[in-house]
């Protein structure tokens, strides 16, 4: 009777031992699946939306700052590289690049070191993973992934107007030959 409750507790420990790491490492890619399916459904890809104020209720976000305005364009590289545009506000401001398995894998801002950023129109083109960063001139982002999400954030705290202008002349879209 004891071996048989000792194998059973053994079990349900090594079971949620597993569990942790297989939850772990699918988690986060059903959620940015969830996130990006709904995105694309509510707006078109590669295009840049630009999501009311958060409140109390909100969460088109993980847990969105109240603080913060956020902007996203979620992206699929499979017709080609994109051209983000994005100007710059005097306050806080990220431009921050998601793969599908959550992981951030670039980002721009206008703190510390690249305070120099700030009342300029920062323009990157995203590329996928087989493509040449040479082939491409100015500032280049290369996803480890086909789709992905751009998010965007801007302090909205006092008055706001610049970040929210900011955020709403930003664009995403295919980068056009020229």
């Amino acid at each position: 009777m004891f071996m048989k409750f000792l194998s059973w507790c053994l079990g349900v420990f090594v079971s949620a031992w597993a569990g942790q790491y297989v939850l772990a490492f699918f988690l986060p890619n059903i959620i940015m699946e969830a996130l990006y399916q709904r995105g694309g459904d509510a707006n078109s890809y590669n295009s840049m939306v630009v999501a009311p104020s958060p409140d109390e209720t909100a969460r088109s976000v993980v847990r969105p700052s109240p603080d913060l305005s956020y902007a996203s364009c979620i992206y699929n590289l499979g017709a080609g590289p994109l051209r983000i545009e994005a100007p710059v506000p005097e306050r806080y401001w990220s431009m921050q690049f998601y793969q599908m398995n959550t992981d951030n894998y670039g980002g721009i801002t206008n703190q510390r070191d690249e305070q120099n950023r700030v009342g300029t129109i920062v323009n990157v083109t995203l590329i996928g993973p087989d493509s040449n960063p040479a082939d491409y001139s100015g500032e280049v982002v290369q996803s480890p992934t086909q789709r992905g999400i751009v998010l965007l954030r801007s302090s909205n705290i006092g008055d706001d107007r610049e970040s929210e202008d900011a955020l709403v002349q930003s664009r995403c879209g295919p980068v056009v030959a020229g």
